[in-house]
Order: structure tokens, then C-alpha cells, then sequence
């Protein structure tokens, strides 16, 4: 049985009421809300992600819900378009199209990053509002997105270490089963050093997610109606905040 809803074994049915069981008996107040969110889905993400070990899965569940009740003192559901205006009007990432199977698709466009320009808060805030907004975005019977890191004239000054340990935190600990695949487009040489680095930071799981390919492959894994023009699609579409072309 795969794990997911629908397609549980007995014993995985068992494992997932334990969970709730455990969640139920404990009353600690901060995560009150947080609990009365939680649906099967997301509770099997964690039982998967820690493979099917009790104890592990019900800690990293918690500690989940610990983190969206008080990120930043206000808590994840306090992110709104406002509070991460500065990185929105930057245009460093957004959602368009779907791959070959589906699944949302996320560009980022590190080019766009300064590390010596942001705010290191409202960047993490942002990072957050991305999956968050990928999360409304699922289509029923999906459950992760494909995530594309457009490197394309990266140089050091994009690069941003504390973001990055930030990011890779987030998407292990709190937002655990929502990468397909992770397609680094483009990488210069110069990347490399850096990758060398963050690749330690990483499970080996999320890791063999993980492809360098260059802007012919991107046809492989998306459709040419979903892929943006500048990647040798057909979409003509352009990100726009408030109103305004954010230019590539």
C-alpha cells in the first residue's frame, strides 16, 4: 500500500488512528488551532516522511505545529501578501502551469535575489507564503508540486546561505512530502561550490530529487502549453504584481 488516503493497509490504518489518538489526548493550548486544521492528507505526509516509526512521525507532527502556530510570534496563517510585499514586487518566484503529471510547478528566479538587500525575516516569511500558496494550489489526488531553480545568471551576490539552511529546514522538518522534483535549470560553474555545500544540508531522499538540466530539458517534464515561452514553450504568461509586469 502506498500510504496515502485510500490506499492504506490495516496496519497503516492503525498507525494513522494512533497518531490521531496521541494528538487528541494532548492539550497543550498553542497548537489548539493548528489541530482543528489537520486532515488525513497531511497527517499520513508525516507517517510516510518518517517511515511508519510512531514516536518519530507523532514528534515531527507536533513540532509542525508548533512552528505554523508561532512562526515569527504571529504564526503562518498572519502571512499575507502585505507582509512579504518587498520579496512579492521583486518577482522572485510565483506558480504557473502544471508538469506532465499534474503537479503545480514553482519557478524561482534566483537572479532576483540580493542577499545584501533583503530583509532576512521577511524573506523567510516569504519563503512560507510560497508553500503555503503551493498548498492551496493541489489539485485533488495531488499531493506535491515540481519545483523549478532557475539559475540562470546566478553570481555570489544571490546567493544567501541563512535563507537557504533556512529553507532546506523548512521543507524537512514542516512541510515534509510536498517535493516531485527539484530541477536546477541552468547552473554555472560557480554554483557548483555552493551546491557542494547545501547538498549536505540535505536528506539523501531529497537529494535524488533533485536534476541539473539545462532549458531543452525542461520540455521533458513539463507541456509546451504550461512551459513559459523563454523556456522554449508556448505560454506567453508574465508575472504581474499588483498590476504590474515583474520583468524576467
Amino acid at each position: 500500500m502506498s500510504g496515502f488516503v485510500g490506499d492504506l493497509s490495516p496496519d497503516q490504518e492503525k498507525f494513522l488512528l494512533e497518531i490521531k489518538r496521541k494528538l487528541k489526548e494532548n492539550n497543550d493550548s498553542i497548537v489548539l488551532e493548528e489541530k482543528a486544521k489537520l486532515d488525513d492528507s497531511m497527517i499520513l505526509r508525516f507517517c510516510r516522511a518518517r517511515k511508519w516509526n510512531l514516536n518519530d512521525a507523532y514528534t515531527m507532527l507536533f513540532n509542525a505545529l508548533l512552528f505554523r502556530a508561532t512562526f515569527q510570534n504571529t504564526g503562518v496563517d498572519a502571512i499575507t501578501e502585505e507582509t512579504v510585499d518587498n520579496e512579492m514586487k521583486a518577482g522572485k518566484s510565483f506558480f504557473h502551469g502544471s508538469d506532465k503529471e499534474g503537479r503545480p510547478v514553482c519557478i524561482v528566479r534566483t537572479r532576483k535575489h540580493d542577499s545584501s538587500q533583503r530583509d532576512l525575516e521577511e524573506a523567510q516569511r516569504y519563503c512560507v507564503y510560497v508553500m503555503e500558496t503551493g498548498k492551496a494550489l493541489l489539485p485533488p489526488g495531488i499531493e506535491t508540486c515540481t519545483l523549478i531553480f532557475d539559475m540562470s545568471s546566478f553570481s555570489t551576490k544571490n546567493m544567501d546561505y541563512p535563507l537557504v539552511k533556512f529553507m532546506v529546514d523548512m521543507f524537512q522538518k514542516y512541510y515534509p512530502e510536498s517535493l516531485a522534483r527539484c530541477l536546477i535549470l541552468n547552473a554555472p560553474w560557480v554554483f557548483m561550490g555552493v551546491w557542494n555545500i547545501i547538498k549536505h544540508w540535505l536528506d539523501p531522499y531529497t537529494v535524488s530529487k533533485i536534476s541539473f538540466v539545462k532549458t531543452r530539458q525542461l520540455i521533458d517534464y513539463i507541456p509546451a502549453d504550461q512551459l513559459l515561452m523563454a523556456y522554449g514553450g508556448e505560454s506567453k504568461f508574465k508575472y504581474t504584481y499588483k498590476g504590474t509586469v515583474v520583468e524576467d
